[in-house]
């Protein structure tokens, strides 16, 4: 938690030393400085803290002022004006004394930019996670003020997310994404696992009903209630697969799965379980994935779906033999080999005839389809999903 008068002193569990160093990380001299160096011993006296009155911020070593710099600038907000002044002139006079002046007056600036709005003036929605209690009060944890508490946010989230249900990580993910985007926040690390958690992808619904029947094999001896449940709704899914498509409803069935792995302990199987979490099946069909996926392969205008390797299988004279002298002159370089980038870009504009007659060749050389023109259930962009759903 934020604005608690507090320093590495009294940290005990390290939490708030980890939270601050991961947003503000700590020099070398910081990082490998003994307990003793940062924190001093019980029988340090007053002076060689910043704030003496209350023995916090010790100052008696250089790793010791700057670590107490950090503490104290992401807490000044609980001092007064002139308090605020004394430990702050008292952590520059160790600080020069340590030959460390610069950085620890560049961190204070840094911190205090960050922490420039009140914290609580904030809106929920400039929070991670929200908790509200029954009795009306309300817990508010990981501020998103910038994009480097963003990004602590994010990283937190990938480590902690089982211990949220699913409606729970829907809720959080979506707003660490939005506040990255507002600051351009780098959450690479956590990419992923924010836009699953968010529901940002697609599935088929084969899949979904397949995770389903799977979990249901998983309880069947200890639950059979459960498992016989389980398996009505993966029938279910098989029975209505255009409506098991849509986003709503697979963000009920992750809801429901998480519940179910859950109350059946099967949550303990997640990561290195080898059990995968319900949004990593039912949203696992990003964007990202889908575009990665078209960037090696090509669509043909009969719905099938080429590695683009598999299109430098096709020699010219076979391409002239099939497809015609205009077709093979258009993708030849210099008449003398196919050119995999030109056949990319004219076979998607191929009519469905001349399409047809590709395929053929195709499987004549031993190319077979990434993704069939009736397989609606594999891997395609969300669009190319919802059209093969339609038809």
């Amino acid at each position: 938690m934020t604005n608690i008068p507090m320093d590495q002193t009294r940290d005990i569990s390290g939490r708030e030393t980890h939270r601050l160093t991961s947003l503000y990380p700590a020099p070398d001299f910081v990082k490998s400085a003994s307990d003793e160096r940062l924190k001093g011993t019980p029988e340090l006296q007053r002076h060689l803290y910043a704030d003496p009155y209350s023995k916090l911020y010790p100052c008696h070593s250089a790793p010791a002022t700057w670590m107490s710099a950090l503490h104290f600038a992401d807490k000044q907000a609980n001092y007064s004006a002139g308090a605020i002044e004394a430990v702050k002139s008292n952590l520059r006079k160790a600080a020069q004394f340590f030959g460390i002046a610069g950085l620890v007056d560049e961190l204070l600036e840094k911190v205090s930019a960050a922490n420039a709005v009140d914290i609580n003036s904030l809106g929920d929605d400039s929070f991670a996670i929200v908790w509200a209690s029954e009795e009306g009060g309300k817990e508010r944890h990981w501020p998103m003020r910038n994009a480097t508490e963003v990004k602590f946010a994010a990283a937190h989230f990938k480590k902690h997310r089982d211990e949220f249900t699913f409606e729970d990580r829907h809720t959080i993910a979506q707003k660490i994404l939005a506040k990255a985007a507002a600051f351009d926040a780098d959450t690479s690390e956590a990419e992923g696992t924010l836009e699953l958690a968010a529901g940002l992808g697609a599935c088929a619904a084969k899949v979904a009903s397949d995770m389903l029947r799977a979990r249901a094999v998983l309880v069947k001896r200890r639950n059979p209630e459960g498992s016989t449940e389980m398996l009505k709704l993966a029938q279910a899914v098989d029975n209505n697969p255009e409506v098991a498509r849509a986003q709503e409803t697979r963000l009920k069935l992750a809801a429901a799965v998480d519940g179910f792995d859950r109350a059946n302990k099967l949550c303990y199987l997640y990561g290195d379980g080898g059990l995968e979490r319900p949004e990593e099946v039912l949203f696992a069909i990003t964007e990202k994935v889908a575009n990665d996926f078209m960037q090696a392969h090509v669509e043909t205008t009969t719905g099938n779906v080429y590695n683009l390797a598999d299109l430098e299988k096709l020699a010219v004279d076979d391409l002239r033999n099939w497809m015609g002298d205009e077709f093979a002159d258009a993708v030849t370089a210099g008449g003398v080999y196919a050119d995999r980038d030109k056949l990319a870009a004219i076979v998607p504009t191929l009519d469905r005839g001349m399409a047809a007659t590709l395929d053929r060749l195709l499987q004549e050389k031993g190319a077979s389809a990434a993704v069939k023109s009736a397989a609606a259930d594999t891997l395609l962009p969300l669009d190319r999903l919802h059209e093969l759903a339609r038809g």
